[in-house]
């Protein structure tokens, strides 16, 4: 094997190695991990979510998560404000699914019973992100959404003062592992695993 040839394969292997290492860096996970903030009002009371049946402590690690719905979407730790989005498309309607509640444009159902527009005023009123809106049951959940949901009789003023009572936990959540998914949705990822994602692309 001649000088130059040695030089080139040389040269082919840095870059190689430098491709490579640059892939290693900038490899993102997949994984699916965002919240958003909410609260559900009816009648003046805020619905608290009380009992262990709204909120999953702890999932199983498998591959096949996504095919629970619970696990797309849920809440966790007694949070009632906190909405745990874990897939790609998860809307609104699924969260209350989730939870036994139905919610529609114009209908509201709960453990405590069936809410709907009527002629006596009493209404769903939504206001996302600091503005009404006419439904979001099918909706996407965006990452840091803020949510109120209201049924009654409330003025324009008494909705504002309620959406901006929310607790804004959303961001802080983002920063943190998720409590339930053994390590399985967390955005950034080991050494190993960026390795591996790396080594993938080659195939």
């Amino acid at each position: 094997m001649n000088k130059h040839m040695r030089m080139g394969l040389a040269g082919l292997a840095v870059g190689l190695f430098a491709i490579f290492t640059v892939r290693v860096i900038t490899v993102r996970s997949n994984a699916v991990h965002y919240h958003a903030d909410f609260a559900l009002y009816v009648n003046g009371v805020r619905d608290e979510f009380k009992g262990p049946g709204y909120y999953e402590e702890v999932q199983t690690c498998t591959t096949s998560d996504h095919d629970n719905p619970r696990a797309r979407v849920h809440m966790h730790n007694q949070e009632d404000s906190i909405v745990h989005v874990h897939d790609q498309a998860v809307t609104w309607s699924a969260f209350f699914a989730n939870l036994g509640y139905t919610l529609g444009d114009k209908v509201l159902a709960t453990g405590q019973g069936v809410y709907v527009n009527d002629a006596n005023g009493n209404k769903l009123s939504f206001i996302l992100n600091g503005q009404p809106v006419d439904t979001v049951a099918d909706r996407v959940i965006g990452n840091e959404d803020v949510l109120l949901i209201d049924y009654g009789k409330d003025n324009a003023a008494t909705l504002q003062n309620d959406f901006a009572a929310i607790p804004r936990k959303a961001h802080a959540e983002n920063l943190e592992k998720d409590p339930a998914s053994c390590g399985g949705a967390s955005p950034h990822l080991s050494l190993s695993q960026r390795l591996k994602k790396a080594a993938q692309f080659w195939q």
